[in-house]
């Protein structure tokens, strides 16, 4: 056992215990060890909490969530905290929550005739940073203009055409006066409660790698509805060898090295955005789809063993309606995942290609991918309903066909005149039965009920036989 699961445990058996005082200095020296474990940060509010601190407690989780943006967590604590009151001061917490460097951070948005949401974007991040730089690709509604009205606002042009989004954005780092560089999408807008949560991040990683990305996450609206994509590299420290890479769907790597090259610290960081982008009237008015597949086959006709950009076609393709491209573009990444393995998103790949094997009724190949995703990440979600909902769906399927097997077993002694005489009771009565109960398991109580019931009727015997077989069945479960 390592000496941080030792520490793990007895701040566990602490606060188990009701020892908060004690919990509370064994998760503090956990947290000097390693400021960015979220778990200690947790462990340090639960103690705060519980001893009369909440508001400094209230710090402590915050800490925690910035540090582990999917933690479940949240809103039990939220609703906890708010029934307790304040508590005394705790300047010792406010020093532990500092910040071990001050930096400063550059917001960089890219535009293209975006009128209608540039004004919302910067509006949302002129208290989160120091500088916000619009990189304009000579828009024509008034873009700049409107961008122009804010003080903190340093704009650079550029030309309308442009294949290659990294490049652009490559071009704009020289112009960045701050440390860290948060990148946001014209059509994105800062969530107001993690304006905050920008400088933190900076100040909180600045000193822990030399090459470290933190990912945001995008929240997604699209036909009502909301998705939240955590894994959104595009924040970094500027002057220390990062910069994009790809034509579109860019990805931060070290100059130099390999898109995939592991020595990158990348993390997520509970700094989130709203994106309307994907509303569908939104992309055809951009022509976003057909853009977007344009530049992704320039991609892979320069890098066509790259899972990446293989992913990212086969998603392109599947929102323009091409399901057989989509299907071939991500059994390629599949197959280039294999001799990829800096690659990250294979649990992707295997999560759509189950989409398409399920509009395809191929259950099985459904079932087969998600087994693929649990080998590799057996606590995965998404994967095992996934295979819930291909099993219920061939489960489904196999009732349907045993119900026409069992009609046709009834229907066939009608023609069937072989030299091996036929079992007449499936004639009689099997084979209603069989029916009745299939009938049952598909959730049609009303129909199977009267199937039942005209049985019964018939065979008053097999309702008895059938309610001895009930109670003798629950007489062995009690013993």
């Amino acid at each position: 056992m390592t000496t941080t699961d030792i520490r793990t445990q007895a701040v566990r058996r602490a606060l188990q215990e009701g020892r908060y005082a004690e919990a509370e200095k064994l998760a503090t020296e956990k947290i000097t060890a390693d400021p960015l474990d979220p778990q200690s940060w947790v462990f340090l509010g639960e103690a705060l909490m519980h001893d009369g601190y909440a508001k400094a407690a209230r710090g402590a989780f915050d800490r925690a969530a910035l540090l582990d943006p999917q933690a479940q967590w949240m809103p039990g604590v939220e609703r906890a905290l708010a029934a307790r009151p304040d508590g005394p001061e705790r300047r010792d917490i406010r020093r532990l929550l500092a910040p071990p460097s001050t930096v400063t951070v550059a917001a960089a948005i890219l535009t293209r005739n975006e009128a209608r949401c540039i004004e919302r974007c910067i509006v949302s991040l002129i208290d989160a940073v120091d500088e916000i730089i619009v990189i304009d690709s000579a828009s024509t509604d008034g873009t700049s203009e409107i961008a122009a009205r804010f003080p903190k606002v340093k704009i650079l042009r550029g030309t309308a055409q442009c294949d290659d989004l990294a490049e652009k954005r490559n071009s704009a780092l020289p112009h960045i006066q701050s440390d860290w560089v948060l990148w946001v999408d014209a059509d994105e807008w800062l969530f107001p409660e993690d304006a905050a949560a920008v400088r933190a991040a900076a100040g909180i990683y600045h000193e822990a790698h030399e090459h470290v990305v933190l990912n945001i996450s995008q929240v997604n609206h699209v036909r009502g509805g909301l998705s939240t994509d955590f894994g959104v590299p595009r924040m970094f420290p500027v002057r220390r060898g990062l910069r994009y890479y790809g034509r579109l769907h860019e990805q931060v790597v070290i100059e130099g090295r390999d898109m995939y090259d592991a020595s990158i610290l990348r993390r997520n960081a509970r700094i989130r955005v709203h994106h309307d982008g994907y509303e569908p009237d939104i992309m055809t008015a951009k022509g976003t789809i057909g853009r977007n597949l344009r530049l992704l086959a320039l991609m892979i006709e320069e890098e066509p063993d790259n899972p990446g950009w293989l992913l990212y076609y086969a998603r392109e393709s599947l929102l323009s309606g091409d399901t057989a491209a989509a299907k071939a573009a991500l059994l390629r990444a599949d197959a280039a995942a294999e001799t990829t393995p800096g690659f990250g998103r294979r649990l992707q790949v295997w999560m759509l290609l189950h989409q398409i094997h399920m509009a395809e009724r191929a259950f099985s190949d459904a079932e087969r991918v998600c087994r693929k995703a649990l080998e590799l990440q057996p606590d995965y979600p998404d994967a095992l309903f996934r295979l819930a909902e291909a099993q219920t769906a061939r489960a489904a399927a196999t009732l349907r066909e045993a119900q026409r097997h069992a009609e046709a077993a009834k229907s066939a002694f009608r023609t069937y005149r072989g030299a091996v005489s036929a079992d007449e009771s499936i004639a009689d009565w099997k084979a209603d039965l069989m029916l009745a109960d299939l009938t049952l398991m598909q959730g049609k109580q009303a129909e199977a009920k009267a199937k039942y019931e005209a049985l019964f009727a018939r065979h008053p015997e097999l309702a008895e036989r059938r309610i001895r077989r009930g109670t003798k069945a629950k007489e062995q479960d009690k013993e």
